[in-house]
């Protein structure tokens, strides 16, 4: 899987970049799931967290935040490159949230480690 990003919504797929390094993530997931009684399913609140063990510099995470548009802010609104529930890529537009010192992420042993950008609010992007 080919995991890309670019601030703004709905940027086009040519125009998005490839996160680097790029994370590991266990997919989109759901705050709600509703079942109506005629079988209907509503999935409501989708999100991915976005996942990184260990980054080797601090500029790596810099650039990293960058990216996202989240180095001087602390949420942006970003067109992501993800892959669905069935493990097919498709763009999301969504709001990404800078990673929280001391929960999302953390400098261990001098390197920047379990970094977690959380992906909210998704909605396929058209």
């Amino acid at each position: 899987m080919i995991y890309k990003v670019a601030t703004g919504l709905d940027i086009p797929l040519v125009s998005l970049v490839s996160m680097v390094p790029q994370p590991r993530s266990e997919g989109i997931k759901v705050t709600q799931r509703s079942f109506a009684s005629s079988g209907a399913i509503s999935n409501q609140g989708l999100y991915i967290e976005l996942e990184w063990t260990m980054l080797t510099t601090d500029e790596e995470y810099q650039t990293l935040l960058t990216a996202f548009g989240l180095l001087a802010s602390y949420y942006a609104a970003v067109t992501v490159y993800i892959p669905t529930d069935t493990f097919v890529s498709a763009r999301y537009n969504g709001i990404a949230i800078r990673p929280e010192i001391g929960k999302d992420a953390r400098r261990t042993n001098y390197f920047v480690r379990d970094v977690t950008i959380l992906v909210r609010d998704l909605e396929v992007s058209v």
